[in-house]
């Protein structure tokens, strides 16, 4: 059996490297693996089996991988290996880079010292709060819910609270035991959108920004690996965690040149998670007073639902 691995240091193959099977030994896609490389060894992802009559070699000389990762853990799921060869080839760079994405430094240190399993999970707890929509509000929360498009964009003016209806659908994931995901721009952190939903749903709603320490980004990598983490609020380096029951993706303020990644692997957001939503088959909810007219443009172009929210919300 032939596998493709993506190594985690670069090599000269775009979309990762061929080895076989260890002895017969079969490898789930997702696990990292160690493989000889140059005259040294080096970890790398399993990506997917490769059949062998694709292949372009001689496969007497391909090598064989040295051995999965001690625990057998499943880092990645298949719909972030999509994602990972989507970014790799509609962006046109080097698969390894795009690897870097989906492992924070500090977890990769532990990876590599085989001390994951010393990283503590947190326990969460959440309440069902009691969201009241405005009638406007509710028409466009149906419409969402209704499943007729994957892909919103709600026009709203400020002070629409838009947030009214990102925390009802919030709150129906959650209820499904299901994860939500919320990307807002830096720059708000400080505003007053976190803390409302944060309140809203107890204070374990996952918040995470540039601040956060790099152990608690390792850390908080293995809570949402481990689904304890059902709420998560960040920038757009969320889009790379590892959710195994993602419901719901939103993104505030879409039209905010912060979801734009100017270094490399460069990516936008929006791609990305229109991309993702289509792997997961969940909705995409955009938010935005003043859309980009590029996103109004894909928005028609593939018959995406545009929801207008021009009234201020009066409690």
């Amino acid at each position: 059996m032939y596998y493709r691995v993506i190594p985690f240091s670069q090599s000269f193959d775009t979309y990762g490297l061929i080895y076989s099977s260890n002895e017969g030994n079969i490898y789930q896609a997702g696990t990292i693996v160690e493989i000889p490389y140059g005259k040294s060894s080096q970890l790398a992802v399993c990506h997917s089996l490769v059949h062998e009559d694709d292949i372009n070699c001689n496969t007497e000389d391909i090598k064989s991988i040295s051995w999965v990762y001690p625990v057998d853990f499943v880092f990645l799921s298949s719909e972030q290996l999509e994602l990972i060869s989507f970014i790799s080839e509609h962006y046109i760079t080097p698969i390894h880079n795009v690897l870097w994405l989906f492992f924070p430094r500090n977890l990769w240190e532990k990876i590599s010292k085989n001390t994951l399993s010393k990283i503590k999970l947190s326990e969460y707890s959440y309440k069902h709060p009691d969201v009241r929509l405005s009638g406007v509000q509710e028409e466009i929360y149906k419409k969402i819910t209704t499943r007729n498009h994957l892909h919103h964009l709600i026009y709203g003016v400020t002070g629409s609270w838009k947030t009214q209806i990102y925390m009802k659908l919030i709150d129906d994931c959650l209820q499904s035991w299901k994860q939500s995901l919320l990307l807002i721009p830096e720059i708000i952190l400080t505003s007053q959108i976190w803390e409302r939903i944060q309140n809203m749903f107890w204070d374990d709603a996952l918040i995470l920004h540039s601040w956060i320490t790099a152990a608690k980004k390792a850390k908080y990598w293995m809570d949402i690996h481990a689904w304890n983490a059902k709420i998560i609020i960040w920038t757009r380096s969320s889009l790379f965690y590892p959710y195994n029951n993602l419901g719901l993706i939103i993104i505030d303020e879409e039209h905010d040149s912060s979801y734009i990644s100017d270094s490399a692997p460069r990516y936008h957001s929006l791609d990305v998670a229109q991309r993702l939503s289509q792997l997961y088959d969940i909705p995409l909810v955009l938010g935005s007073g003043t859309p980009r007219t590029t996103t109004l443009y894909k928005w028609l172009k593939w018959d995406f639902q545009i929801l207008q929210l021009l009234e201020k919300f009066s409690d």
